[in-house]
């Protein structure tokens, strides 16, 4: 391997930006067919990288909804599978079904991630005084979303595949993290992953108010990883996190009494996004990508100037394993972050926990 070059040791790719839902916290705006790229120029990608770096071992398949393009999905997961990558399914789980779930199994998707943030236990109403089963249901734009989502994990779960749980903490569902977490622990599901809400895309447009204050993502943050300690379903915080917190391996060998963890960010240099348009991004959560595969190699883009200079300027924060330049850009938008920062740090150090020993 050139050791010039900066290879990645995970790819994401959007294998489509079609989705026929109205998520309002979509963070790339899905929905419309601007796709581009084929899974025969997904799996070119793959081979590019595979052939300077044979330690590229995962892979994470996203969208809009890849589940509207199965076989697509299945072509890339079956290739990634020859070569002994690892690939992670990114879905809402509407199109799911036991069939299908053995059939992804079989072609080699290791792990499903379905997004779910509402336990079921707790009614919304909006600003224009509608009534929903669950916020979860509100933030989908789908009267019935709660339950074709747990339809879905459920027959995941049985199938035998191995499911994880991706919570958005917003301001409506700040009381609902630990009964969500304690419900899908209930059901089977291997890990919850909780992450604050991103004001990105869709999001971007209509969920501004939804943004919490830094002390409460202190809060929520406190009370999951108390409500970790003795479950059988892990839990992984993501940045911001400055928790003092094991990373997964160090939980996983030595065994702690709180089952939580979190790990430095590795977007920009470890892990490579690339959408359906051919766009290449530091992050997915970006709005301005470093290049387009359509114009240049992935590689020469990977290794840019202006891939360069991202590395430069975020890797720093994003490897500190307590802060994010994705959402730091994102939220600086809207509201000063290094209040935001300040009051979660604060709420953090009145929490008194340090269980990276325990």
């Amino acid at each position: 391997m050139d050791s010039k070059l900066i290879i990645p040791d995970e790819l994401r790719f959007a294998v489509t930006l079609k989705c026929n839902g109205a998520c309002r916290h979509c963070y790339n705006l899905s929905g419309k067919d601007f796709d581009r790229l084929s899974a025969d120029d997904f799996i070119r990608i793959i081979k590019e990288v595979y052939e300077l770096n044979p330690n590229l071992d995962r892979m994470v398949l996203t969208g809009g909804e890849p589940m509207l393009e199965k076989e697509k999905v299945l072509q890339i997961t079956r290739f990634a599978r020859s070569l002994g990558i690892k690939v992670r399914l990114v879905t809402r789980g509407w199109e799911l079904n036991t069939a299908v779930c053995h059939e992804l199994k079989e072609a080699g998707v290791t792990k499903i991630q379905i997004g779910l943030d509402s336990s079921g236990e707790i009614n919304y109403t909006d600003e224009e005084n509608q009534n929903w089963d669950t916020y979860h249901s509100w933030l989908r734009d789908d009267k019935r979303a709660w339950s074709k989502t747990i339809h879905a994990i459920k027959t995941a779960v049985d199938a035998g595949l191995e499911v994880s749980i991706r919570y958005s903490l917003c301001r409506s569902n700040l009381k609902d993290v630990v009964k969500t977490y304690q419900f899908v622990s209930a059901l089977g599901v291997s890990k919850f992953k909780f992450r604050v809400l991103f004001p990105d895309g869709r999001a971007k447009q209509r969920m501004i108010h939804e943004l919490i204050k830094g002390e409460e993502m202190a809060n929520a943050q406190y009370d999951l990883i108390q409500a970790s300690k003795a479950n059988k379903t892990m839990v992984e915080i993501t940045q911001p996190c400055m928790y003092s917190l094991p990373h997964r391996a160090d939980l996983t060998n030595n065994g702690h009494e709180y089952n939580v963890f979190k790990e430095e960010c590795s977007c920009g240099e470890v892990v490579a996004y690339i959408d359906a348009k051919g766009d290449v991004k530091y992050c997915l959560f970006d709005e301005n990508p470093l290049g387009n595969v359509f114009k240049d190699s992935f590689l020469n883009v990977w290794n840019s100037i202006q891939a360069m200079e991202a590395r430069q300027l975020r890797c720093p924060l994003d490897k500190s394993g307590s802060n994010c330049s994705s959402f730091n850009i994102l939220y600086a938008q809207f509201n000063d972050y290094t209040n935001f920062m300040n009051d979660y740090i604060k709420g953090t150090k009145e929490k008194k926990i340090n269980i990276i020993n325990t």
